[in-house]
């Protein structure tokens, strides 16, 4: 590993967030998060600001900007997961345009200093760091309510409204963007290299989603999460899902829920 990416010490909880509000912090300076530890994903800020990434090998291979970093590496981790190994960021104070800009061009500019070239993500013509799946990636959670008590409806019956109107539900530990287990990120990242147009629903999510996280196992007798659902049907979770992928029953019960769907 190269100097520059320094090991991430661990914290006592798998899943943490560290987020450093420095307006120039320089890239050399500015430690390297793994985007996974002990099997658990870190989580990354949702703040606008400038990132560098990193494979697994410490080689680093992109620096963008963004409006919400958690969102970009998201993307990224979704996307290219070969390359997204560890990530260095920096919350810029200056969260305009122009602000953005000059810190992506300070990094870049440190790095060609450094190694007398540009990342390899950045190279002109290069497209596969371009954001391919911003509208999925940053598509907001299903809540089963809006934070009040439930009234004249049990949560069971919420569930099964939810399952049956949408063709394609998961229901995970975490969000979209940032899955807080190593299984539910698996399930989204399967769906994702599918380009399935699916809904997420948050069963850590008491506020709006209160008592979720039991009621779903019940639901479908089934003892984790995640839990995928298609057409209505459950489908199972992260192994199973993995091995239908393999025999290429995923794929095909994607495309049909898609076919069905009106709208």
């Amino acid at each position: 590993m190269p100097a520059s990416v320094r090991p991430f010490t661990p914290s006592a909880k798998p899943v943490v967030s560290r987020i450093s509000v420095i307006s120039h912090a320089t890239l050399a300076e500015t430690k390297a998060v793994p985007v996974m530890e002990k099997g658990e994903l870190n989580q990354f800020p949702g703040s606008a600001g400038v990132y560098a990434v990193y494979d697994k090998n410490g080689a680093l291979q992109y620096i963008g900007l963004s409006r919400k970093v958690s969102a970009s590496v998201a993307t990224h981790m979704q996307e290219l997961p070969d390359l997204t190994g560890a990530i260095k960021y920096n919350i810029v104070d200056d969260a305009s345009r122009e602000g953005l800009t000059a810190a992506w061009k300070a990094w870049v500019e440190e790095t060609v200093a450094e190694s007398g070239t540009i990342p390899p993500g950045n190279a002109p013509g290069e497209t596969k760091w371009q954001s391919r799946s911003v509208a999925r990636a940053t598509k907001p959670e299903i809540r089963l309510t809006a934070g009040k008590p439930i009234q004249g409806i049990t949560i069971e019956e919420l569930i099964d409204r939810i399952v049956k109107e949408n063709p394609i539900v998961v229901f995970v530990k975490g969000t979209r963007q940032q899955p807080q287990c190593g299984f539910s990120f698996r399930m989204l990242n399967m769906l994702n290299t599918l380009k399935a147009d699916y809904e997420v629903v948050n069963v850590l999510d008491e506020f709006h989603n209160p008592g979720l996280r039991d009621a779903i196992k019940n639901y479908s007798q089934w003892p984790t999460i995640p839990q995928l659902y298609i057409s209505g049907e459950f489908v199972g979770g992260a192994d199973i899902a993995e091995q239908m992928v393999g025999t290429g029953e995923l794929q095909t019960m994607v495309r049909s829920a898609v076919a069905k769907d009106p709208n």
